[in-house]
């Protein structure tokens, strides 16, 4: 089947040579995979979250986040080894524990990701909304301002995307260049002025072991969604190397980074952890406690926004190809599996993912009252609870899939185990004590909602098996007949 002639598949055609420059190189999926998580946003937000909650213990918590990342990232390397199909986790974690825990994971994947397109929406608006403010544009954060920057995002990222993955990648990496520097230079200026602490952090002065297990939940939180990239498998040269190389960059790279950022911004955010307890931001609070210009505390917000762009682009490039995948496999309508002949891209999926995620943040904001902080606690908590029955399933498939194959070691069920009890812990830890409102009532939304669809979804699945002579699950998302048979 012709790339040009097909209009659901989100594969090129079978028999291209590995060389083909319509797939994702190594280098490619890598670098996405690592600016997608905006590592500049990183450094001037998981060093304040960990710091206020961990006080001068913030670097085990940093430490135990990352490792705790890094085991559910093993257990995703080990099926993407194996497996090249779109959907990531989707098509994983159903090949091990069948139909039910592929409903399961469909319905909170797709939640999840609409649910991190509005949350970065929201960041973005919240960015430049303090930008606009510094410099003289009262409204910046109000609520006509805010839905505008909303839409002219959502409009700037769908075009990109829709272009394809190279010209998402090459954006995502301008973005992140050109915005990491200044991060890295306000974190570098507040070391030198405050000078490391190394007595107290080393001592773990004052802390406790309950702020440590707070700072952990924080750190972890804050890499969920590290493992989209796997869902551009189809699109990617030689998957089985590059998958598991950009998967496992994440955890190691943004992780030891952050680790970094927190060691050395501890002791700027310690002495004034009043101010940014009150609501300023500790990136503009640590350049200006460490003497820089005033000129880059406004800076660090306009940065901090377009650094932001990068997350989107990549965060909707993962979720459309995880819609793709549903229209493929017949739990979505087929019309969301066509591929752009040109771009290589699937654009209703795109239009589909951006569009509700902007639909849903214009709504709550709209329709919530508060502070907008209050609102980003409440949604990026939500994104967090929709990532937890993913992980869990992902490490137990693993551990079982290695241990069919007798190849399990004592180690790898450790971290198995380490990985599933951390995000378990993740959604339990916000019943037993939840967060304020609007943010401790997500984890009843999460559950509420990821069930609904989920039922929808197996009900789907149910009668598409009993509609044909042999189940469809373990066939290929990019095989033509399957395609042609769902539209």
């Amino acid at each position: 089947m012709s790339e040009t002639s097909h209009s659901g598949s989100l594969d090129l055609p079978d028999g291209l040579e590995e060389s083909d420059p319509g797939r994702l190189g190594h280098a490619g999926l890598t670098s996405l995979a690592i600016c997608s998580m905006i590592p500049a946003v990183g450094m001037a937000s998981f060093p304040m979250l960990l710091v206020v909650n961990a006080g001068w213990g913030s670097w085990i918590a940093a430490l135990i986040s990352a490792i705790a990342v890094i085991c559910i990232g093993m257990a995703v390397t080990v099926f993407a080894r194996r497996d090249t199909a779109s959907g990531s986790l989707f098509a994983y974690i159903g090949d091990v524990f069948g139909p039910w825990a592929r409903s399961i994971t469909a319905a909170s994947l797709l939640l999840g990701y609409l649910a991190m397109v509005a949350s970065i929406l929201l960041v973005i608006g919240a960015y430049t909304g303090s930008f606009l403010v510094s410099i003289g544009i009262d409204d910046g954060l109000g609520k006509p301002t805010q839905l505008a920057i909303y839409a002219v995002a959502s409009a700037i990222v769908a075009v990109i995307t829709y272009r394809g993955l190279d010209v998402s990648v090459l954006i995502a990496v301008v973005l992140t260049v050109i915005c990491l520097p200044l991060l890295l230079l306000i974190t570098g200026a507040s070391a030198a002025h405050t000078g490391l602490a190394l007595h107290e952090q080393l001592s773990l002065h004052g802390t406790t072991f309950t702020s440590i297990v707070a700072g952990i939940a924080s750190g972890s939180a804050f890499l969920v969604g590290f493992e989209g990239s796997a869902a551009l498998a189809r699109e990617t040269r030689d998957p089985k190397r590059s998958v598991p190389v950009a998967v496992m960059s994440v955890p190691i790279v943004l992780g030891s980074l952050y680790i970094a950022a927190t060691v050395l911004q501890a002791p700027g955010i310690m002495a004034a952890r009043g101010a940014i307890l009150d609501g300023a931001s500790s990136s503009t609070v640590l350049a200006h406690e460490a003497g820089l210009p005033d000129t880059f505390g406004k800076a660090t917000d306009l940065v901090l926004a377009i650094a932001t762009f990068a997350a989107l682009i990549g965060f909707v490039n993962y979720g459309s190809r995880l819609v793709a995948t549903l229209s493929i496999r017949g739990l979505l309508p087929s019309r969301f599996a066509e591929v752009n002949p040109r771009f290589h891209s699937p654009g209703a999926a795109i239009t589909l993912t951006i569009l509700a995620g902007f639909c849903g943040i214009c709504v709550l904001a709209l329709g919530f009252g508060g502070p907008l902080p209050s609102l980003y606690s409440a949604v990026s908590t939500l994104v967090v609870y929709f990532w937890v029955a993913p992980y869990v399933l992902v490490c137990v498939g693993a551990a079982v899939l290695l241990i069919r194959e007798r190849a399990a070691n004592v180690g790898f069920l450790i971290a198995m185990v380490a990985g599933a009890g951390t995000a378990l812990w993740l959604y339990i830890g916000g019943i037993v004590s939840p967060p304020l409102q609007p943010a401790g009532a997500m984890s009843y939304v999460a559950l509420g909602s990821t069930a609904a669809l989920a039922l929808a979804f197996h009900a789907r699945i149910r009668r598409e098996a009993s509609s044909a002579p042999e189940p469809k699950w373990d066939e290929d998302p990019g095989d033509a007949a399957l395609v042609e048979e769902r539209s």
